[in-house]
């Protein structure tokens, strides 16, 4: 039975301008689930909503069988950890993560035992007597989310709380939400807008795109299998193409790739495609690799531009389907501009999307 649950939620900033547009999720008790998109999807929105800091034009937010839409946000169990950390900076870390508590009048001596707990279980035992400015920002970080969980909310709500971080200190905090998050067993909404940092951390993932959710599902399914034009896009099959349907045997459909036939995976929303009707197809950078000179089996192409990222070599390549970016090795052959290659595709992993019944042109 879910624990949270959002029902046909609408949010509007501005009048009949719906910032969410009748947004539906469930959270089973104990579950992570990453709300996933670009800059103003209605992630920070969707989460603003449920700690009631924004009230919704229609919909309800239930949390534990308990109606929360409309109470206060100092009336609802949640904990919160911001962008910003929002820590007292006149407060040492011990009395940061004792506020909850102390707002809520629990007894001094439980306040010690369950603050000194939850330093313990973020590593910070050692700094309960800094100030926030003697920290570093993954520290300030840990303080923050101890903060969050020390009052046992029954929620938690984490708003892109990495983005401040440089790159390695935002892998050792997504380890450190995670582990803390499943060791309390916290129903958690986590926003964020890094497809690695949701992946990796997530029960489930939630894509969304102009208020509306586009693909819910676990991280391998969203990573290999997207639903939509959309969702292949933001999910990093950086290559994309049109072309018409030959034929479609089960699960897989025939399209033309320079001059000769490949089989790939197909998603449609209006039952099998027809010949001739139009499919996206999406692959990603490492799903293809390049051949010197003109080969018989492949598309032709030319090489525009490439780039070295220590052990890979990304290679731009012009051809008649358009601009690919691919990946390889880079102790393979090398390329330079201008050399005449081949693109051999590896269809494993590509997919075809046929969002409209539309006859390819």
């Amino acid at each position: 039975m879910p624990y949270l649950e959002i029902h046909d939620l609408t949010v509007s900033y501005e009048k009949n301008r719906p910032t969410l547009k009748q947004f539906s999720l469930s959270v089973e008790q104990g579950e992570l689930v990453s709300l996933l998109g670009p800059s103003g999807c209605g992630k920070t929105t969707t989460l603003r909503s449920v700690a009631g800091f924004i009230q919704p034009v229609d919909g309800r937010i239930v949390i534990n069988d308990r109606d929360y839409t409309r109470l206060p946000p100092n009336k609802r169990d949640i904990g919160l950890v911001f962008q910003s950390y929002a820590l007292f900076p006149h407060l040492t870390v011990f009395y940061n993560v004792a506020f909850g508590l102390r707002m809520r009048r629990i007894p001094k001596k439980e306040v010690h035992s369950r603050v000194t707990s939850a330093l313990k279980m973020v590593g910070l035992e050692a700094f309960a007597d800094r100030h926030p400015a003697q920290l570093s920002g993954g520290q300030q970080q840990r303080v923050a989310l101890a903060r969050a969980t020390v009052i046992e909310p029954q929620v938690l709500l984490l708003d892109e709380p990495l983005s401040n971080l440089d790159a390695g200190l935002r892998v050792e905090m997504r380890q450190e939400i995670r582990r803390t998050q499943q060791q309390l067993g916290i129903t958690t909404l986590y926003v964020t807008h890094d497809q690695v940092e949701a992946m990796s951390i997530s029960d489930r993932v939630v894509i969304m795109n102009q208020g509306e959710i586009e693909q819910v599902g676990r991280p391998e399914s969203i990573f290999a299998a997207p639903e939509t034009v959309f969702v292949a896009g933001f999910m990093g099959f950086d290559n994309h193409f049109s072309a018409a349907v030959l034929s479609v045997q089960d699960s897989k459909l025939r399209v033309n790739w320079g001059g000769a036939p490949i089989e790939l995976r197909w998603r449609s929303n209006s039952g099998p495609p027809q010949s001739g009707a139009k499919a996206e197809i999406f692959f990603r950078a490492d799903n293809a690799s390049l051949s010197a000179g003109r080969e018989a089996s492949g598309l032709a192409g030319q090489v525009i531009l490439h780039t070295f990222h220590g052990n890979e070599v990304q290679y731009l390549v012009e051809t008649e389907l358009g601009e690919f970016s691919i990946m390889q090795d880079s102790d393979s052959e090398r390329f330079k501009p201008g050399a005449a290659v081949t693109v051999q595709a590896h269809t494993q992993k590509w997919i075809a999307i046929i969002a409209e019944t539309e006859q390819y042109a």
